[in-house]
């Protein structure tokens, strides 16, 4: 269980550090809409990265279900496609 979490772990820094870079940060309100969406995609990213280690190897069945906790989650948060 401890090696899924620092796995899980793993991939969410990594996909940070992948995609960001800290020209791009910026401050939000914590009342605003903005904020509000970059709270549910960190809270949804992580979930859809805990999904992806669960499936193991199969790798285009986890990316598949991956993507669905990540819609899923978000539509939870309040946000749609």
């Amino acid at each position: 269980m401890r090696s899924i979490l620092i796995a899980a772990l793993g991939l969410a820094l990594g996909g940070c550090n992948n995609t960001t870079s800290s020209g791009q940060w910026r401050e939000v309100r914590a009342t605003t809409k903005d904020s509000r969406f970059e709270r549910a995609k960190a809270i949804c990213n992580g979930r859809a990265s805990e999904t992806q280690v669960m499936a193991g190897r199969l790798w285009i069945a986890g990316a598949v279900a991956s993507s669905n906790t990540f819609k899923a989650c978000m539509a939870e948060q309040g946000f749609v496609q």
